[in-house]
């Protein structure tokens, strides 16, 4: 049981020991948290022994204090903690409880005796997980096996050291292991009297067949307990009877240890795939029926706020476990912790927050940049704070901050919006995104919606990887995708194509509803809205720093659709020194232009504007 000492120094219930309480009184233990109000009924004395007291002094403000302390006196408990915003407790309430020899304890007034009872209740299942590892330590020497029998082993040591036949029933009634192998034999004669004691009807049975003795033996002491089933041929020694009691003891610690490690994995594999499931819900924008879901696992309702931010951290894909595991117990509590499906080394983590204008995540980005700080080989990129239900789209935007983040010396970058092709565009020329996916929008809404999800999340990964991130059939996500690109005359294998459509997908998205719209001159190529001196600072921005050779090799790159062998061709020099060139490129222009990633659209639209390569809105 956790003590008072250990209590005052859990941060989130804000405990603390009163000035004058002897420090001595902070070693008792305790077991529970009792709410002490004027009205309730005072238990006998001796049964809160082992609980610490919680008083609201404003529900005592028109008692009397000294009945107040009496009461905790009376009953007996091992402490009084007292609700308070500053730390001050009245002098008479002191001066009673010192009287009384009731030790006094203080929490924030916004802490109620409910927090305070639950991490009590949480401290005390940390001290029986340690208890049961220490007992697992304990039994170490006959745990070594490393092929997951251990139980096996030790009724194998048990026959050959008692000279016995051995069987164990589990308290499923399986065979969990038999020595010899043959001693299973005998196991359907003796069923019911297995049975009873499985149940609890009997703890053991002896009885002597045929001159075979046989002794029956309940192992552990569950509601269902497991059975050891031993038969000699001679009569059982003192030696013998010495081997077998303590091979049950034994027995029924390893048989605990492993249904306690059964229950925490089946228990781990819930979450995770809850949480998997919580993950799909919401990059299919469905953010209300993932906060009804997410409330089993955060009972505090962070996922019902109305935004949230979304980290993606990368680091080696043999760490990926080791990686995850320490992220879920920093920050699992407050955020949710998924693998990427889409890449091996990827951790993702949406952080809900309650406001959109400032960071308040209760610490999660902190522990995230101390883990990438950890390790070299780590990184992490951070999306914009968006509306909870466009986890999709945080998704694609932490994935092109990472590709900043690895070209950054702290390997950390957060997403910045200003200054890219979709807002710009939505200032430039207000509603284009709706002429782009005209006959797109024009269909049915609940076929649309699908149609645009499934286009919106292939433009940006491969269709495995959308079907995975919505929870949908790869075929079914391959004819959403080929649908919507008939439905806007779409070359997919065009990089200049999937560009405008991503660009204009996204700027949608970003516009949302709305009705006040001028209407939109309709053009055939995407370059007659990039005029005027907004756009041509836009692409300088982007462009600039690149020099005349890479200019020239990232055009030619856009005009063979991101094949380096056909850019190598183009140029007249080798593939590795095509994508040699890319390489340095990315360096100026910040994308990973050989991740066939998302974020390579802005710079395909900008060398096609700076070079006057066609960027049709249709197909033809």
């Amino acid at each position: 049981m956790p003590s008072l000492a250990r209590l005052t120094g859990l941060p989130e219930i804000g405990l603390a020991k009163f000035p004058d309480t002897p420090s001595a009184c902070l070693s008792r233990r305790i077991d529970a948290v009792w709410p002490l109000r004027p009205g309730d009924c005072t238990p006998k004395r001796g049964i809160l022994a082992q609980s610490l007291a919680v008083a609201d002094l404003q529900e005592w403000a028109d008692a009397s204090l000294h009945q107040l302390a009496h009461r905790a006196a009376a009953v007996g408990v091992a402490a009084l903690a007292v609700a308070t915003d500053n730390g001050d407790v009245p002098p008479a309430l002191v001066g009673a409880l010192m009287a009384l020899r009731v030790p006094l304890l203080t929490v924030p007034t916004e802490t109620s005796w409910v927090d305070v009872a639950e991490a009590v209740r949480r401290e005390r299942a940390e001290d029986q997980r340690l208890a049961v590892g220490w007992r697992d330590w304990l039994a170490s020497q006959l745990r070594q096996a490393q092929d997951g029998r251990q139980v096996a082993r030790i009724v194998r040591w048990l026959a050959t050291q008692a000279g016995i036949r051995v069987a164990l029933i589990g308290s499923d009634s399986s065979l969990l292991a038999a020595a010899p192998q043959l001693a299973a034999r005998a196991l359907p004669a003796l069923a019911d009297t297995i049975q009873q004691i499985a149940s609890g009807a009997l703890q053991s049975a002896a009885f002597e067949e045929n001159g075979t003795r046989k002794r029956l033996l309940a192992v552990g002491g569950g509601q269902t307990r497991a059975v050891l089933v031993l038969a000699r041929d001679s009569p059982f020694d003192r030696t013998a009877n010495q081997i077998i009691n303590r091979t049950v003891d034994l027995l029924a610690l390893h048989l605990l240890v492993e249904d306690v490690k059964a229950r925490q994995d089946s228990h781990h594999a819930a979450g995770a795939a809850l949480r998997a499931a919580i993950l799909q819900l919401l990059m299919a924008g469905e953010a209300d029926v993932a906060g009804k879901v997410a409330a089993s696992l955060y009972p505090a309702g962070q996922f019902q706020h109305p935004v949230a931010r979304l980290y993606v951290l990368e680091g080696r894909p043999d760490d990926r476990d080791d990686l995850l595991k320490e992220c879920q117990r920093r920050v699992g509590a407050l955020a949710l912790v998924n693998p990427c499906t889409d890449f091996a080394e990827h951790v993702l983590v949406v952080a809900p927050q309650p406001c959109a204008t400032h960071e308040e995540d209760g610490g999660v980005a902190e522990a995230l940049h101390a883990l990438v700080a950890e390790q070299p080989r780590r990184y992490l990129g951070k999306s914009d704070i968006r509306p909870i239900a466009e986890t999709n789209q945080m998704y694609r935007h932490a994935l092109r901050s990472l590709t900043s983040a690895r070209l950054d010396r702290s390997r950390t970058a957060v997403y910045d919006q200003r200054g890219r092709l979709p807002e710009l565009l939505n200032y430039l020329r207000p509603g284009w995104s709706r002429v782009v996916l005209g006959p797109l929008l024009a269909e049915p809404a609940p076929e649309r919606d699908l149609l645009l999800q499934a286009l919106n999340l292939a433009l940006h990964t491969s269709v495995r990887e959308a079907a995975e991130l919505i929870g949908a059939h790869r075929n079914t996500v391959a004819s959403r995708v080929r649908a919507a690109a008939s439905i806007l005359d779409l070359d997919l294998d065009s990089i200049r194509h999937r560009a405008v459509a991503a660009v204009a997908l996204e700027a949608f998205g970003l516009e949302g509803p709305r009705d006040d719209l001028e209407p939109v001159e309709v053009v055939e190529d995407l370059r007659d809205y990039l005029v005027g001196s907004e756009a041509q600072a836009w692409q300088s921005d982007l462009l600039s720093p690149l020099p005349a050779d890479l200019a020239e090799s990232v055009k030619e790159w856009v005009l063979a659709d991101g094949d380096t062998a056909r850019m190598a061709a183009a140029l007249g020099v080798h593939q590795q020194t095509a994508r040699k060139r890319l390489r340095g490129a990315t360096l100026h222009v910040q994308r990973d232009l050989l991740g066939h990633t998302a974020d390579v659209y802005d710079v395909v639209l900008a060398v096609a504007s700076h070079f006057a390569l066609p960027v049709p809105l249709r197909r033809g």
